[in-house]
């Protein structure tokens, strides 16, 4: 009896708690090791599920797990943003007809009252964030697809913006709701990612949990990356325009 005890409670501390069967450990041990060999955040997965009801450590070890795709999101982004800041140098006409475009469609926006500009920006940054998430299960490539045009598009207006106000106009405008809202936006696309990764490894007939990860991963989208989109947007509306008329 001493010695059950002991490997039942070695277990736990472990952060993996089977039925107590050889077959149960093995599918924990399988769900663990799977995937290493690709992302190194993987071995961080234990922590999250051990710690997920505590949500700080939940977040932490959520965040160890997950950053390998944020990462890769956040560098496919800049990419492109990159790219359109360049495109829209060597082809004005292109960047101005993507201006008109978006300021035809966000004019009306501006008119409304200060809450109802933060509740739009907060529940268009929300609705693409989800998107991204759950879109990645098509083998994370509608996320990729996503996050590059928008860094795209991005990049083409920081060019506009540019040749007007100066970069550090776009700096002040952007920095202060952007280092919030960025990151979330990143890791809503990495958990996209590394949702279709997993769909990936079903198909060539390795061991997966996508119901359990896409569980988790809409409960991080809710606990951590829409309260901070709030965060964001209330910047933005409330407290950027201050700064950018003092520039």
């Amino acid at each position: 009896m001493e010695r059950d005890d002991d490997y039942n409670s070695e277990k736990i501390k472990n952060g993996v708690q089977t039925a107590g069967t050889p077959e149960g450990e093995m599918e924990n041990r399988e769900y663990l090791t799977e995937g290493k060999d690709f992302f190194p955040a993987n071995s961080a997965a234990e922590n999250w599920h051990g710690n997920r009801i505590n949500p700080k450590k939940g977040f932490t070890g959520y965040l160890r797990f997950i950053w390998p795709y944020a990462l890769l999101m956040a560098f496919i982004f800049f990419v492109f943003l990159f790219i359109g800041y360049n495109s829209a140098a060597s082809f004005p006409s292109m960047a101005e007809t993507l201006r008109e475009s978006f300021s035809s469609r966000f004019a009306s926006i501006m008119t409304m009252n200060p809450l109802f500009i933060m509740l739009t920006i907060f529940l268009n940054n929300a609705f693409l964030s989800l998107l991204f998430l759950v879109l990645g299960l098509a083998l994370g490539i509608l996320p990729i697809l996503f996050v590059a045009f928008n860094g795209y598009v991005v990049g083409v207006i920081v060019y506009l913006i540019a040749q007007e106000r100066g970069l550090l106009f776009i700096l002040f405008g952007l920095l202060p709701h952007g280092i919030l809202e960025l990151p979330m936006v990143f890791l809503a696309a990495g958990i996209g990612l590394r949702l279709g990764y997993q769909v990936f490894s079903a198909l060539i007939g390795r061991p997966t949990h996508i119901k359990r990860e896409f569980k988790e991963g809409l409960m991080f989208y809710f606990h951590w990356i829409l309260p901070l989109l709030l965060v964001a947007a209330i910047i933005e509306t409330f407290i950027t325009p201050i700064i950018l008329s003092s520039v």
